[in-house]
């Protein structure tokens, strides 16, 4: 929607804001300002009338004009085919710069005579063209007031105004109109807003025929007496610089009013008209049998020519046009149904009104005959609460400017105790509901002034615990995978006897199998690791030598719970000899516990005690003594590792190993959390102490990092070696970094405290 500010003079009464103010103003209230243009008509182009004319004695094309200027005759040389003895012109003066077709005026010589200026075109002075030839002036950019002579161009009150390019949505077809802006801007200001004079009705000779029954519309009726041929300049730039400027007076005419006061508008020649209505809905006007056109889908194919004419104000529910151009697509005119669609105004009489009031400015000469217009629709009411306007919003509003802001968009409010009743404007075509209004509301209180609130909502929360928790394990497997292991799959079952000799727990007598599928299937498996073993053996019979295995699945405890468990075993040698190890790879303990902490993260180890394997018979029997550690992740204990026990891989002829089982609920996967790091160097610091033979390093970790040492990030074991018979003498490196930039004195402060927690926690001493 493009928008003169000139025009608004027409509609509102009092004084606007600035430009600047008015945009902003707009944009607040839902009708976004995307751009502003000012008129940029050149200095030095004044009004001027054209006293004589005369041919050119050397060209056949040029034209001598005698131009009073106002005060002085100045003689200008024109090639412009249109210009007459007594026409108001632009004028150039000498020293005029007309940037639109880069020209520099200057007095001249052509063919013999002199020129002291130049007739301009719209074009030249960076306008819209209208026609060939020079810019005809007329009184209409000066609001009925004659034009003076001298006056500069740019000074007349039309290029005074600003052209406002405002986006409207979908919804808000009321705002397709100079009235739809004009009402926006009446209840932004309280402005009072400005209406035509009524017209007085009568009947037609020639009034349409209409149908018995009529779809949700508006129809008015008009003929017009018009005999003059020119189209004001104030018309003629307006449509032209929306592109919509036609060739036919009367299309122009129309076209204006409708884009002033919103109403459909159409002329027929002076004929009877007969209006018929399809089984789709659609209403056409038709005469001798032709279909002249479809009211609110396609226009007349060719405005009439000569006066009289007859005129049409239409409007057609949107609701009802869109849902029957669904069921039978019509050939439209585009113009008309992007106004139609959106919803132009119903008031179709008000349109005739407006028509009237050009005609009495600009043709006072033409004769406007009405008829009583006809409508279907049914005045919409809506009965709303505060209280309702309330909740939407998530704040009160005063009941008094509720009211204030309706009435000023053209509501009829009705006060009823704690209840409004709104009769909503027939031109409203988007309110439908309460959310509606305090729409309307919160668009003049401002959504700046809402309070900022947490949108309560009642989703649940659709996640699946099970599936997140599969996702996490086949993520454990596929790390697994990728370090070299094969994943194997046993039954639940396993030989009662076979887990008895390695020491495992089995089910109580009484929850036991009782009809087992063979021997070897006679109870639930206790745990993961004896069907590892039997794999060994068989791969081993099969002449395989580098085994990796891991197995997740299910165990049981002697009560018949069950439980989760994933199980790693490799044989010693970890790849068969092949260049360039030609006695191939062989793990290690410390080689498979770094697999494992692939896999399943950071741990630590912590030595098996004697009482342990007492209470748990498999730590003795399955386990090496003496290379077999506890799992702590977190403080917690989540499962065993070691080296297979050489007992049992003589007596079984088995492959030596490692193996390793794991509580599979302990493993949990961690959120990522970001950290900041220092950007400066680490430094070291080794120790090494002479402690007791039976002290742990986790020991002496946990409790250097359990002091808090200033700017002690991590404790790492170097070497062990035996002392004497009593004491191990134990290599230590103290990991120390800190964001700032810590001097050789606080390094050895640091090393200090940490060998003092040493000393008085386990009798240390520096070796």
């Amino acid at each position: 929607m493009l928008l003169n500010t000139y025009i608004l003079q027409d509609f509102l009464e009092g004084d606007l804001p600035d430009v600047s103010a008015l945009c902003t103003d707009l944009s607040r209230v839902g009708l976004e300002v995307e751009g502003v243009h000012f008129f940029d008509l050149p200095q030095e182009v004044v009004i001027a009338q054209v006293i004589s004319k005369e041919p050119h004695p050397n060209a056949q094309k040029l034209s001598i004009c005698q131009v009073d200027r106002g005060g002085e005759i100045l003689q200008i040389v024109c090639g412009a085919k249109n210009v007459c003895a007594g026409q108001f012109v632009a004028l150039a003066l000498p020293g005029a710069h007309l940037s639109a077709c880069s020209l520099n005026i200057q007095p001249s010589t052509l063919r013999g005579v002199e020129s002291f200026g130049m007739l301009c075109s719209s074009v030249e002075l960076g306008l819209p063209k209208l026609y060939e030839g020079i810019l005809i002036l007329d009184s209409s950019l000066n609001r009925d007031e004659p034009l003076k002579l001298g006056t500069l161009l740019k000074d007349l009150p039309f290029f005074k105004g600003a052209l406002l390019e405002i986006a409207l949505t979908p919804n808000r077809g009321d705002c397709l109109s100079a009235l739809g802006i004009a009402r926006e801007i009446s209840a932004l200001y309280a402005l009072r807003l400005k209406k035509p004079p009524k017209l007085s009705c009568s009947s037609l000779k020639t009034s349409p025929t209409l149908p018995a029954s009529l779809p949700p519309c508006a129809l008015g009726y008009a003929t017009l007496e018009l005999e003059e041929h020119t189209l004001p300049l104030e018309i003629a730039l307006t449509l032209a610089l929306q592109h919509n400027l036609q060739e036919s007076l009367i299309a122009n005419l129309l076209e204006y009013a409708t884009y002033l006061s919103g109403v459909i508008l159409q002329a027929y020649p002076n004929v009877s008209l007969e209006v018929r209505m399809s089984s789709e809905g659609f209403l056409y006007t038709q005469h001798a049998n032709k279909t002249l056109a479809t009211i609110g889908v396609s226009s007349p194919p060719n405005p009439p020519q000569i006066s009289p004419y007859l005129l049409e104000a239409s409007f057609i529910e949107p609701g009802h046009l869109c849902q029957s151009l669904h069921k039978q697509p019509q050939e439209t005119t585009l113009a008309l149904i992007h106004r139609t669609q959106r919803g132009s105004n119903p008031q179709v009489q008000e349109g005739l009104e407006w028509l009237a009031l050009l005609l009495a400015r600009f043709y006072p000469k033409a004769s406007l005959q009405t008829s009583a217009s006809i409508s279907t629709l049914v005045p919409q009411a809506l009965q709303i609460t505060p209280q309702e306007i309330t909740q939407v919003l998530g704040m009160q509003v005063d009941l008094e400017r509720v009211c204030a802001i309706l009435e000023g968009l053209g509501f009829g409010v009705e006060v009823v105790g704690d209840a409004l009743t709104l009769h909503i404007p027939p031109y409203r075509h988007d309110i439908e509901g309460v959310h509606d209004i305090a729409e309307e509301i919160l668009r003049f209180v401002g959504i700046d002034n809402a309070p900022k609130a947490l949108l309560h909502t009642t989703e649940t929360n659709n996640a699946n615990p099970h599936y997140a928790r599969y996702r996490f394990e086949r993520a454990l497997a596929t790390k697994a995978l990728a370090l070299g292991f094969k994943e194997v799959a046993h039954y639940l079952f396993a030989k009662k006897e076979y887990l008895e000799v390695l020491g495992y727990p089995t089910l109580q007598e009484n929850l036991d199998l009782l009809n087992p599928i063979n021997a070897d299937m006679s109870t639930l498996r206790t745990s993961l690791i004896p069907g590892l073993l039997q794999a060994v053996a068989r791969n081993k019979n099969l002449g395989f030598k580098s085994i990796a295995l891991f197995e997740l699945g299910s165990v049981y405890n002697a009560q018949r719970e069950e439980s989760q468990s994933l199980a790693f075993l490799t044989t010693t040698l970890k790849t068969l000899p092949h260049y360039p190890h030609p006695k191939g790879q062989i793990w290690d303990f410390y080689a498979f516990a770094h697999a494992l902490s692939s896999v399943i993260g950071a741990f630590e180890l912590e030595p098996i005690m004697q009482e342990q394997t007492q209470e748990h018979a498999y730590l003795k029997i399955v386990y090496h003594p003496y290379q077999s550690a506890w799992l702590i992740q977190e403080g917690r204990r989540i499962g065993v590792l070691g080296a297979i026990n050489p007992v049992l891989v003589q007596k079984e002829d088995l492959l030596e190993g490692f193996i390793a089982e794991i509580d599979r609920t302990a493993l949990q996967q961690k959120p990522y959390q970001a950290q900041s790091f220092s950007k400066l160097p680490t430094s070291f610091r080794d120790l090494t102490l002479i402690v007791d033979k039976n002290c742990s390093f986790s020991a002496l970790k946990q409790c250097l990092l359990g002091a808090r040492i200033a700017h002690l990030k991590e404790v790492f074991p170097l070497d062990i070696y035996t002392e004497n018979s009593e004491q191990i003498a134990l290599s230590l490196r103290l990991k120390i970094q800190s964001q700032e930039s810590l001097t050789d004195t606080q390094l050895q402060a640091i090393t200090q405290q940490a060998l003092g927690v040493l000393e008085h926690d386990f009798k240390a001493k520096l070796k």
